[in-house]
């Protein structure tokens, strides 16, 4: 089947020319000039030239008054009406005087301009009744007047026989005057309905057209036509807007669409209009076409055939759909569930859409890992495959992911799986449930994405009971330690406290007096490293708790100084303290851990320096309230490469200074983490051979000014003579309290148990209990709060501890027991004093007394 198309043609030059000419000839003023002349050609061998010349030059003038008064932009209608009412009576007066001559051919003439008139506006103006008036009427009552005046004339001169014909003859030609008049206006009210019908429905029908091209190109389609007699194609906009075709550039609009297909989508095209012929039926065929400016387009058509009463087809009506953007989002569609087929074929999580009843509607092909196809779970019920023992809690989930308040609510919980033909095995799932909403938000479904967690609940019941065995080994260290503690701790009282009398006893000779220092040295030192111990644990475990206050400067670092000056003194170097100005006069500050961390540095400057000097200093930074404390020496010195070994617990820098100086290597590291739990750090550069700097900074703002505290050390005696009990299993123990306390005149009572101490209790009253903690039978613990129960006299008597067990948990039992304070041991002659007199003359408020065990 050959197709052409033929376009609407555009008007030419000639064709316009030629619609202007017509224009010009069918306005009313032109036909009317042109009739005048003819009748004043006419006229003159019956009137004369005079005479026809100046009716024609009437005629004209009106003629030209009338195309004056109706000119685009100028119209004055009842001028022109006028104009056209002059001629008119003109043209009658003619066609009167014509018929006046005395001559039958005037008679015919003059008829003649009359019937012209008169058939001129019947044809013309029939649809104007005003203009038909203007017309028809002056002739009209010419032609009666004319009639009426013969009647008149034939009746003047006694002719009666003629007057009824005349009047007969006017009779007839009102009638068919009327006949006529009203005839024309039946067919103009006719023509003017029809005219308003079609009128109307040529606008619904550019409305159609109209709402059908804004259809076409929101919907990217088009429309064609092909009659099937002429092969005559006609096309809509849309079509050419689908090709994007400028119908203006191109005549042949549909020859170019089908050019723009490849020749096999041509020959298929051609195919589907012989098919639509041949099986009278509508056939849909999808294309692709290259468009000019080289991007492809997809267009779907399907053509319809138009059949005759005879059933014949007569034409071939096609509409086409751009399907571009569509095919192209099927083809992402397809990619994309091409990738999420991927993800699901491939991913280790099972992935279930449940229903709003918790049925299964989809399940991904990793539940093979549970021993089910994808296809056996659909349309079961989740909790079939969940542990009884948890389906409850699986239940309760699902319930929550259809409750419509929870919306943002993360919805997860773990669950044990069923392994079909397995049984006994069970798999922990861990759940993460969402609920697909419809658009006003109600839950219909929810997707449940399930991890396996075996392995993660394995490790965390491993990691619990590590985790025990890990506690159960640290409760055992820490008594080990408490146990150790307080087993070193006994007998170095003793040593320590006996050594101490023993050195105050005058008389002896010098010889016994150095041993008794050297005993006394080594009983420190071995006390140090069991407070280093401690320390130590106590600072892994978290235990250590800074109670900062206000100290003056100056004044704490001239004491530590003092300290050591006997030391450095006896090995021959120089103690120096420099103070940087300007700095606080009072800091607030742990002052018992800064001395703590600067003895340490100052204790390991003189065990490593045989010579020069050691140098203190101190400096204050105000912008970041930090104390800087550095302790220079000149001893061996470290090189860089052990420095850093410094630090950590249990190192020196080799195993040679352990021997030659000794040392449990803790020291520093707990230096380290006692200046890190003050906000500080510390730090050392070292020369070997030259020396070495420690640092050590710590955040201490300013305290302002506050009264001066008096060092327990300078509390030689006690203030009062008091009536103490001392409670302890070791005599050892007890003797050395006695002989320190009756030194300073106090009056003393023992007893060896928890027993015998409430025995003494419920007899006498004390000014104060020194109580012994670890003690066979009953402990310190319960003799306090038997002592409290029973003992109304010594109920509100202080009770202090004095015991080896110097944890920060013992301390706190003892508390609870109801001690109000706790002196460590080994005693310390100078603190038990100060202890002594804190509490002298003080009764305990008894509501202040926990007695609970």
């Amino acid at each position: 089947m050959q197709l052409e198309s033929r376009g609407l043609g555009y008007p030419g030059g000639s064709d316009l020319r030629r619609l202007r000419v017509w224009r010009f000839f069918s306005s009313g003023a032109v036909q009317d000039a042109i009739a005048g002349v003819a009748i004043a050609i006419a006229a003159v061998p019956f009137l004369g030239l005079q005479s026809a010349s100046l009716w024609l030059a009437f005629i004209l003038a009106t003629a030209a008054l009338e195309g004056q008064s109706r000119r685009e932009g100028h119209e004055r209608p009842g001028l022109a009406d006028l104009a056209t009412l002059a001629r008119s009576l003109a043209g009658a007066g003619m066609g009167l005087a014509l018929i006046s001559v005395p001559d039958p051919d005037a008679a015919i003439a003059g008829l003649s301009v009359w019937g012209a008139m008169v058939v001129r506006a019947t044809v013309v103006d029939y649809r104007r009744p005003r203009q038909l008036w203007y017309r028809v009427g002056p002739p009209v009552a010419f032609g009666t007047f004319r009639q009426i005046g013969i009647a008149i004339e034939h009746f003047r001169v006694g002719e009666p026989q003629l007057i009824a014909a005349d009047l007969s003859i006017l009779a007839l030609l009102l009638a068919v005057f009327i006949v006529v008049f009203m005839t024309l206006t039946e067919r103009r009210r006719t023509f003017d309905r029809i005219l308003w019908e079609g009128m109307a429905k040529t606008r619904q029908l550019e409305d159609a057209q109209r709402v059908a091209e804004l259809a076409e190109h929101l919907a990217g389609s088009g429309h064609f036509r092909i009659d099937q007699r002429t092969l005559e194609v006609s096309r809509s906009t849309g079509l050419l807007e689908l090709y994007e075709i400028d119908p203006a550039t191109n005549g042949n609009a549909y020859g170019e669409i089908i050019k723009l297909h490849d020749p096999t989508d041509q020959a298929r095209i051609q195919e589907m209009f012989l098919e639509v012929v041949r099986s009278r039926r509508p056939v849909t065929l999808e294309v692709r076409c290259k468009l000019p400016d080289g991007r492809i387009k997809y267009v779907l058509t399907q053509c319809n055939p138009e059949l005759d009463d005879a059933g014949e087809v007569t034409g071939i009506v096609g509409v086409s759909m751009d399907m571009t953007e569509a095919r192209r989002r099927e083809t992402a569609l397809s990619e994309s569930e091409a990738r999420l087929r991927l993800l699901a074929d491939n991913i280790s999580d099972i992935v279930i859409w449940v229903s709003a009843g918790g049925r299964i509607l989809y399940a991904s092909p990793s539940a093979q890992t549970l021993g089910f196809t994808p296809e056996s779970l659909v349309h079961r019920p989740l909790v079939d495959f969940i542990h009884p023992e948890d389906r409850a809690r699986a239940s309760q989930l699902l319930n929550r992911v259809f409750e419509e308040d929870n919306r943002d609510v993360k919805l997860t919980g773990e669950f044990r799986f069923l392994i079909r033909r397995r049984p006994d095995e069970l798999v922990w799932l861990e759940g993460y449930a969402n609920a697909i909403r419809d658009p006003e938000g109600r839950p219909r479904s929810a997707v449940i994405n399930f991890r396996d967690v075996t392995e993660r609940r394995t490790l965390e019941e491993d990691l619990r009971d590590a985790k025990t065995h890990a506690e159960a080994a640290a409760q055992a260290k820490s008594e080990f330690l408490a146990n150790m503690s307080h087993e070193i701790r006994t007998p170095l009282t003793g040593v320590i406290g006996f050594s101490s009398l023993l050195a105050r006893v005058p008389g002896l000779p010098t010889v016994a007096g150095t041993y008794i220092r050297k005993v006394i040295a080594s009983g420190e030192t071995l006390l140090a490293v069991v407070n280093d111990i401690l320390d130590f644990s106590k600072l892994e475990a978290g235990q250590v708790d800074l109670d900062p206050g206000p100290f003056h400067l100056r004044d704490f670092l001239d004491e530590v100084i003092d300290l050591f000056a006997a030391q450095a003194e006896a090995k021959g170097l120089r103690l120096e303290l420099q103070l940087s100005d300007p700095t606080p006069e009072y800091l607030l500050a742990d002052r018992s851990r800064v001395q703590q961390v600067l003895v340490n540095l100052l204790s390991n400057a003189l065990k490593f320096t045989e010579e020069g000097s050691i140098r203190v200093e101190a400096r204050y930074h105000w912008n970041r309230s930090v104390l800087e404390i550095s302790v220079t020496d000149t001893g061996v010195g470290v090189s860089d490469e052990l420095l850093e070994k410094l630090f950590q617990r249990f190192t020196q820098a080799d195993g040679s200074i352990s021997r030659r100086f000794g040392g449990s290597g803790l020291g520093l590291s707990i230096c380290r983490q006692l200046t890190e739990l003050m906000g500080g750090s510390i730090s050392a550069r070292s020369t070997p051979g030259v020396g070495s700097t420690f640092t050590f900074d710590l955040v201490a703002p300013p305290a302002g000014d506050v009264a001066p505290a008096v060092p327990a050390e300078a509390l030689e005696d006690a203030q009062d003579s008091l009536r103490i009990l001392v409670v302890d299993d070791v005599e050892a123990n007890r003797e050395i309290v006695r002989a320190l306390l009756e030194a300073v005149g106090q009056q003393v009572e023992e007893a060896s148990g928890g027993q015998e101490a409430v025995s003494l209790a419920v007899r006498q009253t004390f000014d104060l209990i020194l109580m012994d903690l670890q003690m066979p039978g009953m402990d310190g613990f319960a003799t306090t709060r038997a002592i409290r129960q029973l003992s109304p006299e010594n109920g509100t008597t202080p009770i202090v501890a004095l015991s080896a067990n110097v944890l920060p948990e013992h301390v706190a039992e003892a508390e609870r027991a109801g001690m109000n304070d706790h002196i460590g041991k080994p005693i310390v002659p100078a603190r038990l004093i100060a202890t002594i007199n804190r509490w002298a003359g003080v009764r305990v408020p008894a509501e202040s007394v926990e007695t609970q065990p």
